[in-house]
């Protein structure tokens, strides 16, 4: 049964290869077109490109201060990611390469609490993580545009919380639902609570604010940096206390990210980047018009100069009448050349002479 669903999730991960393919064959771009759409169309071979490398991006959203960049370095095992005490200090998206295959000694403790009969094995995909600025950031409205367009190409997305759900949380994360993506609710910053209000904020947030939107096991603890006080003994033997930076704990998010790569991985890949494909190349049919429409009417107004001067220039009634029907076919035969509609001068001029027959009621 495995095998078989392997062999389909490769047979479904190559159409959609294929689909996406077809989309970019089937542009039908002029050479002024594409230099008009180079952004675009960039945006639809990355979307191949990710699908031929088995890219899974995963994005990390959440407000200032909530710890994002460090849970990210933690993941990563290096401090790839800028943190610091000012808030706004990530001021655009950036991405690292992950391999959540590994896990330490402390995340294998993790690995023995899933339930009996449940295995990780290898996912062979590979892993972009993306940290973006806080949501609650001033200039907000441009970090929301970032924001949306990072989860909609993502395949899963983590909500950096770091206590029960604020207002704004909460909108926000309704907002990222509605890209219809996987998410995981990180409670980060447990070591801050004690066992007590930890527990008690876990239960609010799956029984209560989050009941129907998602499972409970999608909500899950993090202490990306933690802090521990130290005894330290002073010369004149005194003792004082030292808070400095602890271990990270984050195998329960990295094992709930390993099973869900491992479960649907490719499928998740397949499908979000079909629907990308599919946004992209809507945005693309839609330019490309607009780009025909502005040269259409361009040609329009070319040929209504010329028919100007030709009838100026042109004393008999037959010779402007001669000239303007010539013009007018040259037109049609334009206009269809810009739409990508096969047209010659003779269609051209039977379509002329039917605009110009009586309307028969």
């Amino acid at each position: 049964m495995d095998d078989f669903e392997k062999l389909t999730d490769d047979l479904h991960y190559g159409e959609a290869i294929a689909a996406v393919n077809r989309l970019i064959h089937k542009l039908d771009l002029t050479p002024r077109e594409k230099a008009g759409l180079e952004a675009d169309i960039g945006h639809l071979h990355g979307v191949l490109q990710k699908l031929e490398n088995e890219v899974v991006h995963i994005a990390v959203f959440g407000m200032v201060g909530r710890g994002k960049s460090s849970l990210l370095n933690a993941l990563v095992g290096q401090p790839i990611f800028q943190t610091g005490p000012l808030h706004g200090v990530t001021r655009q998206a950036e991405s690292v390469h992950w391999q959540p295959q590994k896990l330490n000694d402390a995340e294998q403790i993790h690995r023995a609490t899933l339930p009996s009969g449940q295995q990780l094995g290898q996912s062979a995909a590979s892993v972009e993580l993306i940290d973006t600025p806080g949501i609650d950031e001033i200039d907000g409205s441009q970090r929301q545009a970032i924001a949306h367009k990072i989860a909609h190409q993502a395949d899963l997305i983590l909500f950096v919380i770091a206590g029960d759900l604020t207002q704004l949380e909460y909108t926000a994360l309704s907002e990222l639902r509605q890209a219809g993506k996987p998410i995981l609710l990180v409670f980060n910053k447990v070591d801050q609570y004690t066992a007590s209000d930890r527990a008690q904020i876990l239960s609010t947030l799956r029984e209560k604010r989050l009941t129907d939107w998602m499972p409970a096991s999608n909500i899950v603890t993090a202490a990306a940096a933690p802090l521990v006080s130290q005894a330290v003994p002073e010369p004149n033997g005194q003792i004082s206390t030292q808070v400095k930076r602890g271990a990270a704990d984050v195998g329960a998010l990295k094992l709930r990210i390993l099973e869900i790569l491992q479960r649907e991985g490719k499928a998740l890949v397949a499908l979000n980047t079909l629907l990308y494909a599919d946004e992209i190349n809507q945005q693309v049919v839609a330019r490309k018009l607009d780009l025909r429409d502005r040269a259409a009417d361009d040609t329009i107004w070319k040929t209504v100069i010329t028919k100007s001067i030709a009838v100026a220039l042109n004393p008999l009634t037959v010779i402007d009448l001669l000239s303007g029907a010539a013009i007018d076919v040259a037109l049609i035969v334009t206009l269809a050349r810009v739409y990508g509609l096969e047209m010659t001068q003779t269609g051209a001029a039977q379509l002329l002479q039917k605009l110009r027959s009586p309307w028969v009621g």
